[in-house]
Parts: structure tokens; sequence; C-alpha cells
């Protein structure tokens, strides 16, 4: 009975796509009743800031073997300050944080200048080299965050709905190991300025990182919806309208996501609401 929900939600979702003035993906995964959706979901699209959570992954994985220390102190000189999003650009006088402080301000203020510092330190390409290991054949790291001339060659960071999808399923599942995933999901929970929270109740509990480059929006992540927690991963690209439009494409996806999931947590098999 559950699939005719279901399919009223991918004809919703493929009906906002087709009318986005771009290209956009999305990806779903119902954890509880093992529902998954798919719309242009292997479709590559540029990652923005939410390559963020893999770079994340692979230092924590570094801190876990003892090759970094989340604890040290590390100096961020202003020649090291990129701009876009952030906060240690404006930041006056020494700015001295502490590796897992960088971490915590590259999830939640998005901050590229502590990207930076915690790729050099998660390393490139052993970031890409787990990637390969999680089977994340299409998710790739190539450039530091505000590398322009970068992008002009081709090196994008890129990754595709289902993999969104697959790499918040694993960190879900204990992995690469449960105490990383932990680590990771606890960072993806503190609060910050996205696109799915804004189409989720103030207090349900969700793992995500937004991310927004020219014509490119996107979020991906977690919600712990009590009795059917998902994963949804929304990207967009080519996108012909403004920032806001397209932040709230995203957020209007997200919201019509949640609201079958609302629905299917809060019904018994039969569609009654009984919780």
């Amino acid at each position: 009975m559950t699939h005719l929900l279901w399919q009223q939600l991918e004809i919703t979702l493929q009906r906002q796509i087709a009318e986005f003035p771009g290209v956009a993906g999305i990806a779903v995964k119902d954890l509880t009743g093992n529902l998954s959706l798919a719309i242009n979901a292997d479709e590559i699209f540029p990652t923005a800031s939410t390559i963020k959570v893999h770079i994340l992954t692979q230092l924590l994985m570094r801190a876990a073997v003892g090759e970094v220390d989340l604890q040290e102190r590390i100096a961020v000189p202003p020649d090291q300050y990129v701009g876009g999003s952030g906060v240690i650009t404006y930041l006056e006088g020494p700015v001295e944080l502490s590796l897992l402080n960088l971490a915590i301000l590259m999830i939640t203020a998005s901050d590229n200048t502590a990207t930076n510092i915690c790729l050099e330190r998660a390393g490139l390409d052993g970031t890409n080299a787990l990637l390969q290991q999680l089977g994340l054949a299409q998710t790739k790291v190539r450039r530091k965050m505000v590398d322009h001339v970068a992008a002009v060659r081709d090196q994008e960071n890129v990754a595709t709905p289902a993999e969104l999808v697959a790499m918040f399923e694993l960190l879900h599942a204990g992995k690469p190991t449960p105490p990383v995933a932990e680590r990771c999901l606890e960072i993806l929970k503190k609060p910050k300025h996205g696109f799915i929270d804004r189409a989720l109740p103030s207090d349900l509990p969700h793992a995500n990182k937004p991310g927004y480059v020219e014509n490119v929006c996107c979020d991906a992540g977690l919600v712990y919806l009590p009795r059917r927690p998902y994963i949804v991963a929304i990207m967009t690209k080519y996108g012909r309208c403004s920032t806001e439009e397209q932040e709230q494409f995203v957020v209007s996806c997200a919201q019509t996501v949640h609201a079958i999931m609302d629905s299917l947590s809060k019904s018994n098999s039969y569609g009654r609401n009984v919780y």
C-alpha cells in the first residue's frame, strides 16, 4: 500500500525537477521501509561545499590512526585566508585554532579557509583513496576551495545524488569505522544555515551539509525522523535563476520529501495516522 504514496512522491518530484530552470537530480532512501527513489541520481554534479563531508571523514580517519592530532593548535596567517563562506577571513589579530575546531568551522560555517587547512591535513590523494574504498567511484576531490583557475580547468569537486545518499548511508551504518562515523555525524548534526533544515521542524535532529557556488546548489543529509529516518540528496547545475530561487528549489524538494516521510512515520501500514 505504501507504494502508491511513494509513487506520488516520485511524480511530484519529477514535476518539480522538470520545471527547474537548469538541471537537477535527487535521491532518497527510506532507512526503515527500504524504499528508494532516484531522479537523475547518477548524473555528475559539482558538489560545492557538500564535499566537506568527505574531507571531514578522511580527516577523522587519519586522526583515528594517529596520523593527525585534532587538538593540534594551528596558526592561520592572513595569507592563507580565502573568500567565500566562512568567518576566519573576518577575524582580527592572530588566529589560532585547534584542528578539531577548524573542522567544525568547515561544517557549521562552511569556512573555506578552515576547509583548505583540513584538506591539507586529510590529504587530497588520501581522501580520494578512501572514497574509492567506500565504493564512491563518481565522487572526487580535485581542488581546494575558491580555486577559480582549477575550476576553469574542469578540476571540479564532484559527486552524484546517489553517491551522496550512499555516503550518508555508510556513515549511518558505522563506516568507514564506527567511531569515525559517529563523530562525523555528531559534527554534521551541529546547527548550520542550509536548505534541508529549512524544510524540517526546528526540533527534528538531522545531519547535513549544504553547498552553493555559481549556478549550483545542493544539500544532502540524514533526517532522524523517529520512526522513519531517511536520507535525501538534492543537487543542481546550470541554474538559470537567482541564488534565492535555486535555494528555494532545494528547500521545496526537501519539503516534498519530508511531507511524505512524515506521513509514513505517523501512519500504520494501512495509512491511518496512529502515532
